[in-house]
């Protein structure tokens, strides 16, 4: 007796398998820029988050100080019998072997009978572009002043550098000010509005800046090679200040 058995019922053949695999191979592999991308998103995120609550933290432990021991040397020193070795320019969260790179900047720097000092805080990690900053004004307790002094200084010059020109698009580079002693809290941008990059020079300048305690200021730069603009933390001027915008943030 001769039985014939349908090619449906032997099942797949060894080529039928072969192509499969390759197939989900091809997927596959189209698949793993994705989750790359999402990953480093993830990590990106999660470095944000950490710098900003050490940031904060920092600012936090030099409120317990004596005031006249606030200073910049004190600060960016590593020491073991300084603030019980709480400062310094590195901080390693638990679990973590890449350390934080922090500075701290004092206004005036080294001054102890000034009625005020403006600290701010910066920290970021090595092989990541941004930079999170937090800052806080400390009042002098023999000073006898409750509330913040309406000292303005004037004329004041913020520059701001970037890599690349090219990379820098409409409106370009803006800074915008909110003034918080007024009622309601007023928002302006100095002049000019805005400011695209001069071929020439990698760098720009606002002039005439008022600053103090009752001035906030914020700079963006508009890149191209970027995923979103990118955005300086917030900050009081006290003297002319630098600020510098990695326009191809994670590129070569």
């Amino acid at each position: 007796m001769h039985v014939q058995v349908s090619r449906d019922g032997r099942g797949f053949s060894m080529i039928e398998l072969l192509v499969t695999i390759v197939i989900a191979g091809i997927v596959f592999a189209a698949m793993i820029p994705f989750f790359a991308n999402a990953l480093q998103r993830t990590s990106e995120d999660q470095l944000r988050v950490d710098a900003t609550n050490i940031a904060q933290d920092r600012i936090e432990q030099v409120r317990l100080l004596d005031y006249a021991v606030i200073t910049e040397d004190n600060l960016n020193t590593a020491s073991t019998t300084f603030g019980d070795g709480r400062f310094g320019p590195t901080y390693t969260l638990v679990g973590q072997d890449r350390p934080y790179t922090i500075e701290y900047e004092v206004t005036p720097p080294d001054k102890t009978d000034v009625p005020q000092k403006l600290v701010t805080v910066s920290v970021h990690r090595a092989g990541s572009s941004f930079v999170t900053t937090a800052d806080t004004i400390i009042q002098n307790p023999s000073a006898g002043k409750s509330s913040v002094t309406d000292d303005e200084p004037t004329d004041l010059t913020m520059t701001v550098y970037f890599d690349n020109y090219s990379y820098v698009t409409s409106p370009g580079v803006t800074i915008q000010r909110v003034q918080t002693n007024v009622t309601p809290n007023a928002t302006t941008t100095p002049t000019p509005a805005f400011q695209m990059p001069n071929r020439d020079k990698t760098e720009l300048k606002w002039t005439g800046l008022t600053g103090g305690p009752n001035y906030t200021y914020t700079i963006t730069c508009h890149s191209s090679k970027a995923r979103y603009a990118l955005v300086a933390p917030p900050f009081r001027m006290w003297t002319s200040g630098r600020l510098k915008f990695d326009t191809y943030p994670g590129g070569d």
